[in-house]
């Protein structure tokens, strides 16, 4: 998905990512790429539900052992809205994540 297509979608809907977020993805887009890679890759294995969590601790731990290019640290309050973005980028695999209701930031 293109960084564009990104910042368009938080730009429409910024009830449901934390007020940082955006300038957070400009900044760190190559991360929620590599997070939309892995939950396409869960969704393609016929997982439809799934922890983002889950992906972000895989994130993490190959970011360790350097099996991805560059290290980058992940704030956890980061996979909420990850999750989100790509629900919002990829409405045909509704269910994969589910949601609790935001809390005013």
């Amino acid at each position: 998905m293109s960084l564009e297509l990104a910042r368009a979608q938080v730009l429409l809907h910024p009830h449901q990512f934390r007020k940082d977020f955006y300038d957070w993805m400009n900044s760190n887009f190559h991360v929620f790429e590599y997070f939309e890679q892995c939950a396409v890759k869960v969704w393609d294995a016929g997982f439809t539900h799934y922890s983002a969590r889950t992906i972000v601790e895989v994130m993490r731990h190959r970011s360790n052992v350097r099996e991805i290019i560059g290290e980058y640290k992940l704030n956890d309050h980061r996979t909420p809205d990850m999750a989100r973005l790509y629900m919002l980028l990829h409405p045909e695999h509704r269910g994969l994540f589910e949601f609790r209701e935001r809390k005013a930031a």
